[in-house]
């Protein structure tokens, strides 16, 4: 029996340690003792890129990278994307997108162009057609011609961008902008609790005038 060596992997944030012999690809650990089949195998060889997962955030072809060679790392596979914060019905923004610009045919190819999408939107959350082409290139698609792969990466950036300005948008119609540590304190709330709403200036809004609850309400 061969040897084997205890590795542990962050796989889509949880924490997973395996016994895996040294010559055992990343991919075939992934598949075989996570039980992850998302990440497809094509060629074996790097060609393909239908393998693709991000190790430590970057877009790796995990057919290339033995298994031990990941140990301690983070890695996240297509299976992850449901826990994005953006996503909606279990579905990644990139999902949906390809889903919605029919970016796949077989979906063989699918979820490394999916993962090698989501290192490109990390990095640049506004691509150009020339930068998503580039940032797939490493992926091989022998159904769709690509094109509509380009929009799906593209569909995704744009409502990833939408969700940003919502929050931005919701943010700044609570008075002000989100605190990084403990409760927020915004120009106009009522951060003393005792229900009186104040602006500071006088008759403003029909509201108290100089008593100013708010920070930095000095009265004028």
């Amino acid at each position: 029996m061969s040897e084997t060596r205890e590795i542990t992997l962050t796989v889509n944030g949880t924490e997973q340690t395996i016994d895996v012999e040294p010559r055992k690809l990343l991919v075939h650990a992934i598949r075989e003792d996570l039980d992850m089949t998302g990440t497809h195998i094509g060629c074996d060889t790097g060609n393909c890129g239908a393998c693709t997962v991000l190790v430590d955030g970057e877009p790796l072809k995990s057919c290339l990278m033995f298994a031990v060679q990941a140990d301690g790392s983070a890695v996240e596979t297509v299976e992850g994307m449901e826990d994005h914060p953006d996503a909606v019905d279990d579905l990644h923004p990139l999902q949906e997108g390809f889903h919605e610009e029919h970016g796949l045919q077989c979906g063989y190819c699918t979820p490394g162009m999916i993962m090698s999408g989501k290192a490109l939107l990390e990095d640049n959350p506004d691509p150009s057609e020339a930068e998503i082409r580039e940032a797939i290139s490493g992926n091989l698609c022998r159904c769709t011609g690509y094109q509509n792969i380009v929009k799906s990466i593209e569909y995704a950036a744009d409502k990833l961008a939408d969700g940003e300005r919502d929050d931005a948008e919701a943010v700044a119609a609570d008075g002000g902008v989100a605190a990084d540590d403990g409760p927020a304190e915004f120009d106009g709330y009522d951060v003393d609790g005792d229900g009186e709403f104040s602006c500071g200036a006088e008759n403003c809004c029909g509201g108290p005038s100089t008593d100013a609850t708010h920070r930095g309400g000095d009265e004028r």
